[in-house]
């Protein structure tokens, strides 16, 4: 028998991996963008962002150092509510600087764009340089890592996995059907499900994120997402824009999208399935 087709090869310096499918400034206006989110993740893992109509943020990125005020407090916070963690209380102020180089289309929300950025120091702190990443900023602690592992001559590559489960009811607890591991009846023609899961891998390849594959889970309305390598930091951005496409598409529907680790003692739980490959940065450097 002869040889199949050949596997995709990804590497740091390929053209899939180099070029990270998001928009220029420049094009908001043309992509009919009325309004930005600027986005972060705390500790808890809870994705939160403030809303700035165009005309505001377009004022915003023409400052020096264009970012939005956060209360230092915020990480502190634990889920949704009021009550900060010992440690942390309502005094002072970080500057949460836009990455231009990571807005996205929100596909889910039509004339919405999404925006990372760095948490900065908003004035001079001891022992750091203004306009560097405080130590609590996420992506500055994940940026501090892909560095000290280039000065080894080591890049990474990440892709992700994504479960989540579709329920039509949270109480009582009800999965949007019974079906199992990527099994047709999952995903009927005309079924509800099978148009949030084609409106979500659309949406996702709309905004740039690689699309490998998706298919149903082996818990009652279990689903899984699977996108494609990036560096670090573009892979977490990427996750989050991911996560994000999964429960808004979900609630335009009626339905709850969880990513639970897991809902049911008896079936199987919510995984995040993480895989990592690591390159030289130069092949004739050792590593």
């Amino acid at each position: 028998m002869g040889n199949g087709p050949s596997r995709p090869t990804y590497l740091p310096s390929s053209s899939q991996t180099t070029k990270v499918q998001t928009i220029p400034i420049s094009s908001l206006t043309s992509h009919n963008i009325h309004s930005v989110r600027i986005t972060w993740v705390d500790f808890g893992n809870s994705i939160r962002f403030r809303v700035l109509p165009l005309s505001s943020f377009q004022r915003l990125i023409a400052s020096s150092r264009p970012g939005i005020t956060i209360a230092q407090g915020l990480f502190g916070l634990v889920l949704s509510g009021l009550v900060a963690a010992p440690g942390f209380n309502a005094t002072g102020e970080y500057l949460y600087v836009v990455d231009l180089d990571t807005i996205r289309l929100c596909s889910y929300a039509p004339g919405h764009a999404n925006i990372m950025g760095w948490f900065q120091d908003k004035t001079p702190a001891p022992g750091r340089a203004l306009g560097t990443g405080v130590p609590m900023c996420p992506r500055s602690v994940l940026k501090r890592v892909i560095d000290t592992a280039t000065s080894y001559n080591a890049a990474f590559l990440v892709g992700f996995e994504s479960e989540f489960i579709l329920l039509k009811s949270t109480n009582p607890v009800e999965a949007v059907n019974p079906h199992g591991h990527s099994i047709s009846s999952a995903l009927p023609s005309g079924a509800k499900e099978t148009e949030v899961m084609e409106e979500i891998a659309q949406g996702l390849v709309d905004s740039g994120v690689e699309l490998m594959m998706y298919h149903s889970e082996a818990a009652p309305g279990q689903y899984e997402v699977v996108t494609g390598p990036l560096p670090p930091l573009e892979a977490a951005d990427a996750l989050v824009h991911t996560r994000e496409t999964i429960t808004n598409v979900a609630i335009k529907h009626g339905f709850r999208a969880t990513f639970a680790p897991r809902i049911n003692l008896d079936n199987c739980g919510n995984g995040a399935h993480t895989h990592i490959s690591v390159h030289p940065v130069n092949s004739k450097q050792p590593s």
